[in-house]
């Protein structure tokens, strides 16, 4: 938000979780509640199923831990003594392996890497991959160089005979004849066997995995969101889909390489291959948190054990978060039967307050010189590897109770779940989980008749929303998915109580209402500000079966305009659930969603031309008040008005779209689509047509009241903008005076000026090309310095405004043609007004306006801006400016205009659909706006089928 305080730690993720009502800051925490306070400081617990993202298998501050750490702290006990002995850290690894050797029988020992954090773990694991295959690589080299140097000797010595078949060697290379010849052969295998020294490594990983987001570990995470921008920096991963061993052993074996060797076999110099190594290392997830709570299958398991055995490619576990108990054992892939090379530990390894985790390496690969090239200040250290002792000890205490209870909650969440989701069928689509690694997956949003439900869904939101939701509705804390973004994550402690999971199913059960109903209020309410719901039960807002949402085939073109601000009116059409918010709650809403501003696209709306061409309008709205539009120009932050329309033309774009109108006055802050740079798109702020519809009506209304317009005084509000001075100037060359009236702001008065001058500059045009005249270039027609000009010839392009305008001012005291203002009291002299302001609120009064006069409303907000003043007075004669008829079309979706009849277009809206249907090419959207271009586009919507609608 434009006013919103300054924020210096991940200000943009803090931003994010406002706009869900997730930036609380919470002040205690014990078992699986945490607490913040409310404004009147009292400590509101929430149920917190989050778990710091699996970190917390103990739950929050788990006294016995907290004594441990005091206790240690009080001691002073040492945290940091690097290059010392560590008993302790030994005491961790050898529970580990006395773990490892009870739920994987027959399990070798195996050494343990101390890290920070689980990414860390991940990192000195594939740093240990690579160092153990560039160290296999190099004995293999030194064998082969070894071979080369005994089979040299022996035929040297006539003890074996020359290689007869070298077949194996790239080219064209001739069986040797002589020792000589055999030399140069031994030389060109070297330089084969250094060739293939240099293919990369490669490493495997599963589809859906995640494992963390540091440079090395990302690589393996295969969200491209978090990958995509890094991949140049990392290693080669190959993703591989999951439980589908054949696509594993397909994919390594096209990464095999050979290198050729030889060998003296029954006394004849031989040229063998022997197995290159390249693939670094499988790494796997048991279960995929992040990926979507999925498990490995115990045949998968067994078949890639068989696999990378027989490729010497290592498997690292990565039990990161399946670890630690969560699913009922201590390591998920004891569930399975696979035991790997590598297993990473990491999250509740800590006990919910140390900042620690581990990476355990099988002995017979294990590296022992890996010491040396790999260090961390802060693993290992006295306090992290103390706590993690004592965890590991109430893990294990009472045969491993800790498990059983793991195990037994697990299935009591479980079961409940998979009870909603037979009576939500429609609403959930899966349960997925073992023991308290547990995933709920919702059925896809993104078809949602809810436009909020929708737009939620479409950007991967739509589980923010509704933790939201249970946030502030129910106090409960759940998490998302890194790749699901369906899937609703519950990772509590052994210590969930059953009211804590009754608790879960009652705010579960509201969330499958709202979401089978189609009711975004319960959702948006909480982050309103408001206190009680408008309602208190869910109403069901589902489309009525058979009701139209779109043509059955496509139009042969496409569309779009971007719709924005929005008003609480257009909010409610958008989504009627929303109907029974107030104005004010409304507006907090969207305010609150500044940083997630996208509205989903709406249904395409046909057009069909006279003239035998269709196109369908596709309305891309944007969440966005006039008057954070106008925050956004007075605290000259433009350009993120500027960056949501580049995205949002870009989304029209990639929908097909190529014409693309900016609706809402927002052509001024974007160089009027000039300033966009989006190739392949035509661009129009619809300002044209607006114009040209504006004038014939208030042309006819003239006539109408007055008899004719020639006598006229025309005031336009909003004069110093692209439509007022457009709307100024073809308006002069009909009526006798012309009041132009400005903001007020800074740089009014030059805005001004530059239409008063386009006003003598067009005149002096129109005189200079001869014809009849009227209005103002009539009566300027007949000045001296006019006259003058006419008899020396003057061009009629020559500038001509500013030598006008300084007669003018010497001439005359008041200019009788012009006159240039920020004084609304100066429309009480104009028989008809136009209003082209962009302010969010009215600004006529009663007081402002003449007897009789007309009001051509045409501010920027919406028809109808200033009709309750023009309405107040039966006297006067209210005109909406820029609305258009079209017969026998349907209106544009809800929510794009709340004061739209039913075959009534805004005028911005049927110059893009114009433009579309006639295949006009090039943008309207450069410089001002010519008389020439009106009078074309007026034509064109006429021969379209549009109207303007009478008066």
């Amino acid at each position: 938000m434009v006013n919103a305080p300054t924020r210096y730690a991940e200000a943009l993720l803090t931003g994010m979780l406002g706009t869900f009502g997730l930036d609380v800051e919470y002040v205690r925490a014990e078992k699986d509640s945490l607490f913040y306070r409310d404004d009147a400081g009292a400590e509101v617990p929430v149920l917190d199923l989050l778990g710091g993202w699996g970190s917390l298998m103990l739950g929050h501050n788990h006294p016995e831990i907290v004594a441990h750490a005091k206790e240690l702290l009080d001691s002073g006990r040492p945290v940091h003594s690097q290059h010392s002995a560590h008993p302790i850290a030994d005491q961790v690894g050898g529970v580990l392996n006395g773990i490892l050797g009870r739920e994987l029988p027959g399990a070798e020992p195996y050494s343990v890497i101390f890290a920070n954090s689980g990414a860390e773990a991940v990192e000195a694991a594939v740093k240990h991959c690579e160092f153990d295959r560039a160290l296999r690589m190099k004995s293999l080299f030194e064998e082969i160089e070894w071979n080369a140097s005994v089979a040299l000797t022996a035929v040297g010595e006539g003890t074996a005979e020359l290689p007869d078949d070298t077949s194996l060697l790239p080219g064209d290379a001739p069986a040797p004849t002589s020792a000589e010849e055999f030399g140069a052969l031994l030389g060109a295998v070297a330089a084969h066997n250094i060739a293939q020294a240099g293919t990369a490594p490669v490493f495997f990983a599963l589809e859906r995995a995640f494992h963390g987001k540091l440079v090395g570990s990302t690589q393996f995470t295969y969200n491209p969101l978090f990958r995509a921008a890094f991949a140049s920096l990392g290693p080669a991963v190959r993703f591989v889909p999951p439980n589908d061993a054949a696509a594993f052993e397909k994919a390594a074996s096209e990464q095999q390489v050979t290198v050729l060797d030889v060998q003296v076999v029954d006394g004849r110099v031989t040229l063998v291959e022997r197995d290159f190594p390249v693939v670094a290392g499988l790494i796997v997830e048991p279960i995929q948190g992040e990926g979507g709570i999925n498990e490995l299958t115990a045949e998968y398991a067994a078949r890639i054990r068989e696999i990378c055995d027989a490729i010497a490619c290592p498997i690292v576990i990565d039990e990161i978060q399946s670890g630690m108990g969560r699913t009922g054992k201590f390591f998920a892939s004891a569930h399975i039967g696979l035991v790997g090379d590598y297993f990473l530990l990491g999250k509740s390894l800590g006990g919910g307050i140390g900042k620690t985790s581990a990476m355990l390496v099988r002995q017979s690969r294990y590296r022992p010189e890996f010491e040396l090239v790999h260090s961390s200040t802060f693993a290992k250290d006295g306090f992290t590897t103390a706590i993690a002792l004592r965890t590991l000890e109430l893990l294990e205490a009472e045969d491993g109770a800790a498990y059983d209870r793991a195990t037994e909650r697990g299935e009591r969440i479980i079961g409940m779940l998979r009870e909603l989701a037979e009576k939500y069928s429609d609403v959930v689509a899966d349960v997925r989980g073992k023991g308290l690694l547990i995933g709920l997956e919702f059925a896809d949003q993104s078809q949602a008749s809810s436009p909020v439900i929708r737009e939620r869904a479409l950007a991967g939101l739509l589980v923010f929303q509704l933790g939201s939701y249970l946030h502030l509705a129910h106090r409960i804390r759940t998490g998302p998915t890194a790749s699901v973004p369906n899937m609703l994550r519950i990772e509590p402690s052994i210590y969930i109580s059953d009211e804590e999971i009754e608790r879960l199913r009652t705010g579960l059960t509201q969330v499958c209402e709202i979401l089978r109903n189609q009711d975004a209020l319960p959702l948006v309410h909480p982050l309103t500000g408001a206190g009680k719901l408008p309602r208190a039960e869910c109403k069901d807002f589902r489309p009525e079966t058979g009701e139209k949402t779109g043509s059955a085939e496509p139009a042969e073109r496409k569309a779009g305009i971007v719709s924005y601000p929005l008003t609480p009116e257009m909010l409610r059409e958008f989504d009627p659930s929303l109907a029974d918010l107030e104005d004010d709650r409304l507006i907090a809403y969207i305010r609150r969603s500044e940083l997630l501003k996208d509205l989903p696209a709406s249904t395409p709306v046909r057009f069909d031309s006279p003239q035998g061409t269709s196109v369908d309008l596709t309305v891309y709205p944007l969440l966005v008040t006039p008057q954070q539009l106008r925050e956004y120009q007075v605290s000259g932050q433009t350009f993120l008005i500027g960056a949501d329309l580049d995205r949002r033309v870009r989304a029209a774009k990639a929908d097909g779209c190529d014409t693309v109108g900016i609706g809402f006055g927002l052509g001024g802050v974007s160089g009027h689509g000039s300033a966009l740079r989006v190739p392949g798109v035509k661009l129009t702020a619809g300002s044209a047509l607006a114009v040209g519809s504006a004038l014939i009506s208030a042309h006819a209304a003239g006539i109408e009241r007055f008899g004719g317009v020639h006598d006229l005084t025309v005031a336009v509000v909003g004069a110093g903008g692209r439509v007022g001075s457009t709307l100024a100037a073809m308006t002069a060359a009909e009526v006798t005076k012309v009041i132009l009236v400005g903001s007020g702001r800074e740089g009014s008065a030059e805005r001004l000026r530059a239409t008063e001058l386009r006003i003598y500059q067009e005149s002096w045009e129109q005189i200079a090309a001869g014809g009849d005249l009227l209005g103002i270039p009539k009566a300027l027609a007949a000045e001296s310095l006019i006259a003058g000009w006419l008899a020396d010839g003057r061009s009629g392009d020559e500038p001509s405004g500013d030598a006008i305008a300084a007669y003018l001012d010497e001439a005359y005291d008041i200019n009788p043609f012009v006159t240039a203002t920020d004084d609304l009291l100066s429309v009480q002299n104009a028989q008809t007004v136009f209003t082209a302001h962009s302010s969010p609120v009215p600004v006529l009064g009663e007081k402002y306006l003449a007897e009789g006069a007309i009001v051509c409303d045409l501010s920027f907000f919406g028809p109808g801006a200033e009709s309750a003043a023009a309405t107040s007075r039966s006297d006067l004669r209210y005109i909406r400016g820029g609305v258009l008829s079209v017969a026998n079309q349907g209106i544009l979706p809800r929510g794009v205009s709340a004061s739209l009849g039913v075959g009534e277009l805004l005028a911005g809206e049927a110059e893009v659909v114009t433009l579309a249907l006639s295949g006009s090419s090039g943008s309207m959207g450069d410089g001002p706006i010519t008389g020439e271009q009106v009078h074309a586009i007026v034509e064109l919507a006429t021969q379209h089928g549009f109207e303007t609608i009478p008066t």
